[in-house]
């Protein structure tokens, strides 16, 4: 009789547990993301398109709003349970009013390198000189004046900046290779063109993001409605967990992170393909999503540019630097 009874209690609960997992996955995740191909996104493309997500009982509605000044707007008019963006974006939209948030997490950021002609040895030797810039304002210029800053150069006082369209990247490298400007960031892909064209020892790396610190752009921070994290930290878990194992099939199954990293720039050629794949895995994507304070900081900093409320806002009063822990602590980050 007591067996019976045991095999009843056993039979219920496991029912209670499938009904519980049956109404968490009708609560649908709102999850917004810009900017949509950076690799630093790998292991969250990763973990949508295998099934991860829905494995861990997460019914997930995605959004991509189609550029940095919807995606603010999309945050500000609280459509996202969890934003994944670069940090400033996240900042902005608590700056202005919008949806307060807390950054839980980060896998990445957007991989450049400062360089300079061959002739300049060391960062003070740019004083003086002209330095390739975009656009004032845009997320590169502000990403090179921080560049600058680091290397102790005033971007303001030491250097003449001189902005070049993004769009005709062409003309940027070929200012820098004549000696129009003495340096300036470029992105990943460039190395590998220079390098490619032989042109890469007329030229002389200076830094680069990792070594600087600089760890923006490229759309990779974790933030989540504070609300939401306060009524489903579970869900927020749940989700994390599946970026955790995303991580581990991009160093793991390289076939599918490689099918991901071709979409991300237009007619990429197999060996580029193989170049960027390398970089972010070993370089740029961490082996865990934990939170990056830097980062949120320098995301106040970079906000606070163009909204200057935002620089009223403290880093370690909008993040939960404990959620990814838990996981590790809990065995739901280990793959």
């Amino acid at each position: 009789m007591q067996r019976l009874l045991k095999q009843i209690l056993t039979g219920l609960a496991i029912v209670l547990w499938l009904c519980e997992t049956a109404g968490a996955q009708t609560d649908t995740i709102r999850v917004v993301y810009y900017p949509p191909w950076n690799i630093s996104k790998l292991p969250m493309y990763l973990a949508r398109d295998m099934g991860i997500f829905d494995r861990n009982g997460l019914k997930i509605a995605w959004t991509d709003p189609g550029s940095n000044a919807k995606s603010v707007a999309a945050l500000k008019k609280g459509d996202a349970d969890i934003a994944v963006v670069s940090s400033n974006q996240a900042i902005v939209n608590m700056a202005t009013g919008g949806t307060p948030m807390t950054f839980v997490g980060n896998t990445g950021y957007n991989y450049s390198v400062f360089l300079a002609a061959a002739s300049i040895k060391s960062a003070a030797e740019l004083k003086g000189k002209k330095i390739g810039t975009s656009p004032p304002g845009e997320t590169p210029d502000q990403l090179t004046r921080v560049a600058l800053r680091r290397l102790g150069i005033d971007p303001e006082k030491d250097v003449t900046l001189v902005p070049f369209d993004e769009e005709r990247n062409t003309d940027r490298v070929n200012s820098l290779l004549t000696g129009q400007v003495s340096g300036m960031m470029v992105t990943a892909n460039t190395v590998y063109d220079l390098e490619k064209a032989g042109q890469i020892d007329r030229l002389n790396k200076l830094t680069d993001n990792r070594q600087l610190k600089i760890f923006a752009g490229g759309g990779a921070d974790y933030a989540v409605a504070t609300s939401f994290l306060k009524n489903r930290r579970d869900d927020v878990k749940k989700f994390m967990a599946g970026i955790c194992e995303g991580i581990a099939v991009a160093r793991k199954d390289k076939a599918k992170a490689l099918a991901f990293v071709a979409k991300s720039g237009r007619d990429l050629e197999p060996a580029k393909i193989e170049y960027l794949y390398k970089l972010y895995i070993t370089e740029v994507i961490p082996a865990r999503p934990h939170l990056k304070i830097e980062g949120i900081e320098l995301g106040i900093q970079m906000a606070g540019l163009m909204t200057p409320s935002a620089g009223a806002l403290k880093a370690q009063e909008i993040v939960d630097a404990t959620l990814v822990p838990e996981l590790e602590k809990e065995g739901r980050c280990n793959f």
